[in-house]
């Protein structure tokens, strides 16, 4: 049998070989049209999959509806967004923490993909930036929230923030939760070292709209996306075998 370090060793020289491959060609794709990027994304997930030899599987791809949404989903690691890639093929991008945009070459990727870079402090500057995805999200593109705030190491699901509510109403579009298992074991909360051969999956509920809803109704939306996701990570749980 081949040593636990050395498959953690393969798996993360191959996760930086291909993040190292594809960041650039997503940078040079996203220069005529974001979109055109969509295709290496979704390579680039099922190789990083692969790469860590993980068993990953989604649930409910079926309710995902035409048109643009906002994704609501838990948070557990890194790897969410690469799961994410590797099962969901429509145009998302993600409302991210600024820090993230001054990672060399990483950074540049995601702003030259069309992420949004937010410090999620309430300044004037955040607030023109949500505003100006809300018509995004009207138009072109559909986003992705992380309501917990944070990645979540111990697999309990943490308290959601408005957020997501708040721009779901604004923008006037579908909200689709969905939920991800499994993901904090290939790249724990702090850990640079990618555990092999773990299993992940992604469940994805059907969508909530929005229509006709007020920014009153923020604080019962939040509870329902809540509970919504709490009952598909349940499901997740299920398929990835991780029982918190």
């Amino acid at each position: 049998m081949i040593p636990n370090f050395l498959k953690t060793a393969w798996a993360d020289t191959a996760a930086l070989s291909l993040t190292a491959f594809t960041s650039p060609m997503t940078s040079l794709l996203s220069l005529r049209s974001p979109r055109d990027a969509d295709g290496l994304l979704y390579h680039w997930g099922r190789g990083m999959m692969r790469a860590a030899g993980a068993t990953h599987t989604s649930k409910g791809l079926e309710h995902l509806p035409e048109g643009n949404v906002v994704f609501v989903c838990n948070h557990q690691s890194n790897y969410d967004v690469i799961l994410f890639f590797a099962h969901v093929r429509k145009h998302t991008r993600w409302v991210a923490k600024r820090e993230l945009f001054k990672v060399p070459v990483f950074g540049t990727t995601m702003r030259l993909a069309g992420n949004i870079p937010v410090d999620r402090d309430g300044s004037e500057s955040d607030k023109s930036r949500l505003s100006e995805a809300v018509v995004a999200v009207r138009e072109r593109v559909s986003v992705m929230f992380f309501p917990e705030g944070t990645r979540n190491s111990d697999g309990k699901l943490k308290p959601f923030k408005k957020g997501a509510a708040v721009f779901g109403i604004q923008a006037g579009v579908p909200i689709v939760p969905m939920a991800v298992s499994g993901t904090r074991n290939i790249l724990p909360k702090g850990s640079l070292a990618i555990r092999y051969g773990q299993k992940a999956a992604l469940v994805v509920g059907e969508p909530i709209h929005t229509q006709g809803l007020t920014l009153d109704d923020r604080e019962a939306l939040t509870h329902q996306l809540e509970q919504t996701v709490a009952r598909l990570y349940a499901e997740a749980c299920e398929l990835s075998g991780d029982k918190p």
